[in-house]
């Protein structure tokens, strides 16, 4: 699907961290943009900051 075509053109990963991090950074940028994630921050502003830097603790 979509992902796979984004996937692409990034050229392939050095790495499985620097490939899950990715992904999850796609998956995370079009979750956002569908609103998918706006039951965790009820229009704070911040809450999507909150959210982004939540799934990237490692």
């Amino acid at each position: 699907g979509k992902l796979k075509r984004i996937i692409g053109a990034t050229l392939g990963f050095k790495s499985m961290k620097t490939a899950y991090a990715t992904i999850k950074g796609i998956e995370v940028m079009r979750a956002l943009r569908k609103g998918q994630a706006s039951a965790f921050y009820y229009g704070d502003p911040l809450g999507e900051m909150r959210l982004v830097s939540r799934v990237f603790e490692m």
